[in-house]
């Protein structure tokens, strides 16, 4: 499992369907295969959102 994304801001360039082209995320937490996220904007009316790990891998890239 990847630790690397706990503590790190993610952003997903391109949507996924329910996350939107260009938001972004803090991802604080591994639960699992999920990561617990804060996004920046609500999504799905929410902004703490559970992601599974393969959500990050395909669609987001951390920032530096």
């Amino acid at each position: 499992m990847q630790e690397s994304y706990v503590n790190k801001v993610i952003i997903f360039d391109e949507g996924t369907g329910c996350i939107p082209a260009g938001a972004m995320c803090f991802c604080y937490r591994l639960d699992g295969e999920y990561f617990w996220a804060t996004f920046r904007e609500p999504i799905l009316g929410r902004k703490d959102i559970k992601l599974h790990v393969n959500v990050i891998n395909k669609h987001g890239r951390i920032t530096t």
